[in-house]
């Protein structure tokens, strides 16, 4: 048998079998297994932050926002760090969000590897005193957001270390 033959039979039995079975032009490095369990803490903790939120717990929200993760906010400020994350949101929740009410919808969860989750959610704000300059509540009075948050797990469990986030535009009518 040539090299380069036994080269690809070496990664063809590498190459996961879910992969192959559902068309996936991805080839892991790293077994996918059930994540089912990584998934119920992931949302858990979005869970806990929207309720840290609506509590106007600033600590609570930021809680497992890692020490060096990076954020860039709705109206387009970036900055990095646990604490950054946590000046910028008691901000907000002690000026234009204070009393507000914050609803969270995990849409998808991806695992790009065993300790990393891509998170897309989606977020409406409601009752807030007014909006940060340059964003504009939907027609309803709600203001929507669209998030990617990336979650990296160590030891101490899941960690936000990755924190992006747009308003959602007002879908256009089409007539």
């Amino acid at each position: 048998m040539t090299r380069s033959l036994a080269v690809v039979l070496v990664l063809a039995a590498l190459y996961p079998a879910s992969a192959r079975a559902r068309g996936s032009s991805t080839t892991f490095l790293w077994s996918p297994t059930d994540h089912d369990q990584d998934e119920r803490a992931i949302r858990g903790l979005v869970d806990s932050a929207t309720a840290a939120w609506n509590a106007g717990d600033v600590a609570g929200y930021s809680a497992r926002f890692a020490a060096d993760a990076t954020f860039t906010g709705i109206t387009g400020v970036t900055a990095t760090g646990q604490r950054a994350f946590e000046a910028w949101n008691h901000g907000l929740l002690s000026t234009v969000f204070r009393g507000s009410h914050l609803k969270q919808t995990v849409r998808h969860v991806r695992f790009v590897s065993k300790d990393v989750a891509v998170v897309d959610i989606d977020t409406e704000l409601t009752g807030f005193v007014a909006l940060p300059s340059g964003v504009a509540p939907w027609p309803d009075g709600v203001l929507r957001t669209r998030r990617q948050e990336v979650f990296v797990k160590s030891v101490s469990g899941w960690w936000i270390d990755g924190y992006h986030e747009v308003d959602a535009k007002v879908p256009e009518s089409r007539s």
